[in-house]
């Protein structure tokens, strides 16, 4: 078990069949508003920038993944004074 007072680190490993498909800005915002709230000029904007109209010309891509496993690893640690 992680020690209260230290950094919390956690890990999560996926393996199984992934591919990459085009960028969709829509469920790009939707995906962001979910986590970072409606209001866009609070977003960071290395996040905001992915909702660019040219983020295919970019190169942006989805990672679709269908895992055959997931693993989660607290990995916390103390950090020695």
């Amino acid at each position: 078990m992680r020690p209260r007072d230290g950094p919390r680190v956690r890990q999560v490993t996926a393996r199984g069949r992934a591919e990459l498909v085009p960028f969709d800005v829509a469920k790009g915002w939707r995906k962001l508003s979910r986590y970072l709230g409606d209001d866009e000029a609070l977003w960071d904007p290395r996040f905001a920038r992915y909702l660019d109209d040219e983020a295919g010309g970019r190169g942006t891509m989805w990672l679709r993944l269908v895992p055959d496993s997931l693993a989660a690893k607290d990995l916390g640690y103390t950090v020695a004074p």
